[in-house]
């Protein structure tokens, strides 16, 4: 299947999901952590036809360090709109928080492997 189709196919599916979470703000905060980019992000890298599974197992373990780094993100996100922060503020600070928690970790792991 040609990448673009899988693309778009990805694309729909988070279209729906926020078609559907207009309904009730429960869903949407369910809805939008639903790992449903995991699967297409997956599905892309294996319809590239070379079934390489430890590729594969490197870009989930990197998802999975992701989600720590996320959840960082959501719960600064939370604390600035309890806050009262504005949007921009609040964004800003989550994704302050998610680039250290990205960050630092990956400079101290070349760091210890420089010793």
């Amino acid at each position: 299947m040609p990448i673009g189709l899988r693309i778009l196919v990805g694309c729909v599916l988070i279209t729906v999901v926020a078609l559907v979470s207009d309904r009730s703000r429960l869903l949407a905060g369910i809805f939008a952590t639903a790992p449903i980019n995991i699967p297409v992000i997956l599905w892309i890298l294996w319809g590239k036809g070379e079934n390489d599974y430890a590729s594969l197992q490197d870009v989930s373990r990197s998802m999975l360090f992701g989600m720590f780094s996320t959840v960082c993100f959501v719960a600064v996100c939370w604390y600035g709109f309890s806050r009262r922060w504005t949007f921009a503020q609040t964004l800003m600070a989550g994704y302050g928080a998610w680039a250290v928690t990205v960050l630092v970790p990956l400079a101290l792991r070349r760091l210890f492997e420089r010793l």
